[in-house]
């Protein structure tokens, strides 16, 4: 017994040094802070700035994207900075700088001149917006690739809609050059892809990234839409019901997410997992950061909270609309145009042409709104001390959601978005109690910061650019088929904003207190 008690002793004893030293190596890898210029080619001097460098250019091994410096580019060196040439074969990538202790990398890409910008359309026409996905296809191509834009698509077709350009089913992947047409050929045919499948999806983007690198990228996801929700196939069921009793407004008819040919959608948490693991398989491969920098949501309804919350981690500024949109969705010719004209366009400056570009394409009943994800912790920080505040003068909360903007399908008992901003700016003009007041007030200055870009039709007043799911009252929350969805108890599809915010409590609190 006493062996045993000894060699376990030992044991404990060893794996506590072990502990102990792989804290102490973590503490010694090299901490890139800075370095400038943050773009060249080869042979550009970089200064980088850090911590835990090799004291001499021989201690410390310097890479551009995984391409290694030769030691006699490495200039100058000491603990805290290092000057050295971007090698021959850079590209763009981060930077990174090894000692005996371990690797430390940028968390920036260096930036080498070339094709500005790689845009992607994820576009999913294996439905009732087949006729629409042509004509957006023909909008891109009167604009066209070029030496500083790539403009690349996958698009998914299906019987049944239209016959036109060819009239091809599957799925096909296309570098789209001025002038083309959906029936030309195509650089890759895949045959029928689910593109409600998030593997394909994260294929896309992967496929994208690797084989038309640029300086930035963005990706649209091009379908129905139906925000954070889980249960899409009740939706659909409904729309198709309402269109076989001849009820088919252009609102509708983009309602929901789906792909026909295999009977399948993308949930949100599907999308949110694909672009993760995408950018965790390309930072791994390239050696460079594979954070979007913009995604679109040419679809109905994704200016939500929780859609932004769901891509924090895969996209820099994400652009969509509270409301649902036109069938017709983006002006692919104009916003493609501006891109070409403009290529040096930072991401906040597409989102913003893409917003006033969406809003002067339509008169009335529209949203469009770009926000920055940078910002979006002040956000949902807001929205937690909201939720917190928020105890009392329950009859007033309640008056202010019902003046609220909402976005809502009269014949629908789902969907239940509400201004963000409008709900915040009349309960700060309505309550008396100063802490709910001051609250209100600082989460609608939160969305001011979080939204860049917003546009809305005259008839769509109260729209600020942002939404969240806030049902009306306990019965019609209950009487949403998706709100099952939003409990934290939820295991299918789980939404990220739910699981880690206060504003599913707050609501269940709410309902409990209003008559």
């Amino acid at each position: 017994m006493s062996r045993t008690l000894g060699f376990r002793a030992r044991a404990l004893v060893l794996a506590f040094l072990a502990c102990v030293f792989s804290l102490l190596t973590v503490g010694c890898i090299p901490k890139i802070y800075t370095f400038h210029p943050e773009e060249g080619q080869a042979g550009t001097t970089v200064v980088i700035r850090g911590a835990r460098f090799g004291e001499t250019p021989a201690d410390s091994t310097v890479k551009f994207a995984g391409v290694t410096v030769p030691a006699s580019d490495i200039l100058s060196a000491s603990t805290t900075q290092i000057t050295a040439r971007a090698p021959v074969g850079v590209r763009t990538g981060q930077i990174s700088v090894t000692t005996t202790k371990g690797t430390g990398y940028s968390g920036t890409n260096f930036r080498v001149p070339g094709v500005a910008w790689t845009f992607m359309v994820y576009l999913d026409a294996d439905n009732n917006l087949e006729g629409a996905g042509l004509d957006d296809f023909r909008e891109m191509a009167s604009v066209g690739s070029s030496t500083a834009v790539n403009i690349v698509v996958q698009m998914d077709r299906c019987a049944g809609y239209t016959t036109a350009d060819g009239n091809w089913t599957g799925t096909r992947r296309f570098l789209i050059q001025r002038g083309d047409t959906p029936s030309g050929a195509p650089l890759q045919d895949l045959g029928e892809q689910n593109m409600g499948d998030p593997r394909t999806l994260q294929g896309f983007v992967e496929w994208g990234v690797t084989t038309y690198p640029a300086q930035r990228y963005a990706l649209v996801i091009w379908n129905h839409g139906g925000g954070w929700r889980v249960m899409m196939k009740r939706l659909e069921q409904k729309v198709r019901a309402l269109s076989s009793r001849g009820i088919q407004e252009w609102g509708i008819s983009r309602a929901v997410a789906s792909d026909e040919t295999d009977n399948d959608e993308l949930y949100m948490f599907e999308v949110q997992t694909a672009l993760e693991t995408a950018r965790a398989g390309l930072e791994a491969r390239l050696n460079t950061v594979v954070k979007l920098d913009l995604l679109g949501f040419d679809a109905c309804l994704m200016g939500m909270v929780e859609v932004a919350y769901a891509v924090r981690n895969s996209a820099n500024y994400v652009v969509g609309s509270e409301e649902v949109e036109p069938g017709d969705g983006w002006p692919y010719n104009t916003i493609l145009a501006d891109l070409s004209a403009n290529p040096a366009m930072t991401p906040g400056d597409l989102g913003g042409a893409i917003v006033a570009r969406y809003g002067s394409s339509y008169g009335s009943g529209v949203t469009q709104a770009a926000v920055d994800v940078a910002a979006l912790s002040g956000l949902t920080t807001a929205i937690d001390t909201f939720a917190t505040k928020a105890a009392g003068e329950w009859d007033k909360l309640k008056a202010a959601r019902l003046g609220s903007r909402q976005y809502h399908y009269d014949n629908f008992s789902t969907t239940w978005g509400v201004d963000m901003w409008d709900f915040a700016d009349r309960v700060s003009s309505q309550v008396a109690a100063p802490d709910i007041r001051d609250a209100a007030s600082e989460l609608r200055g939160a969305v001011d910061t979080f939204v860049v870009h917003e546009h809305h039709s005259p008839n769509m007043a109260g729209s600020h650019g942002i939404a969240i799911y806030f049902p009306p009252s306990s019965a019609v929350y209950q009487n949403d088929p998706e709100h099952p969805g939003y409990e934290e108890s939820n295991t299918f599809m789980p939404v990220a904003f739910v699981l880690h915010h206060q504003w599913d409590n707050w609501l269940q609190r709410f309902y409990a207190n209003i008559p």
